[in-house]
């Protein structure tokens, strides 16, 4: 099951209501929680959805502006990003047999995780408007500079983490 927290404009523009009640994960499951919001791309009318694990930060860009609408992709892109960082191949096909069991929407709430994703829009918005038409935009470069990207973290050595980190730490994704 997937689980994703939408930003009310998000949930506006995809004319979905958010579920009260959310089930838990199935046992074992890492991938199931994440955050969405839109993101302007500089061309008028072109939007993309941006998908936020909570709470390693990995983060996965879909063209389009509804969460129906970009779930297709996220389903393509999500494999892709992890096998591009050389995460364990079983992990990636039993996480995506897990999220692909269907979705829940729900509201945001937290507020660590949104934080970082309002810093993570100002950066990808001002990217976006570096290339030439909407077709060029580079979500792959842009997903994979987030990958060690850094992040407060007070329980963290030197109070800073790289979303990577997260998946280090449990054997997931090679050093």
């Amino acid at each position: 099951m997937l689980i994703v927290h939408a930003v009310q404009n998000l949930l506006n523009t995809s004319r979905l209501k958010p579920s009260l009640f959310i089930t838990a994960p199935a046992a074992g499951q890492e991938m199931h929680s994440w955050y969405a919001r839109l993101i302007a791309t500089s061309f008028p009318g072109k939007l993309m959805v941006m998908y936020v694990h909570e709470p390693s930060l990995f983060l996965v860009l879909c063209k389009g502006k509804t969460i129906n609408g970009t779930l297709p992709e996220f389903y393509e892109r999500l494999p892709a990003l992890l096998l591009r960082w050389n995460f364990k191949p079983d992990f990636v096909y039993k996480e995506m047999e897990m999220i692909k069991e269907g979705f829940v929407v729900s509201k945001t709430n937290n507020k660590s995780v949104l934080a970082s994703m309002n810093t993570i829009t100002f950066n990808i918005e001002h990217r976006c408007a570096n290339f030439k038409s909407y077709d060029e935009v580079d979500r792959d470069s842009i997903e994979d500079s987030y990958v060690h990207w850094l992040t407060a973290d007070k329980n963290s050595k030197g109070g800073f983490k790289k979303s990577s980190d997260y998946w280090k730490q449990k054997g997931l994704m090679k050093a």
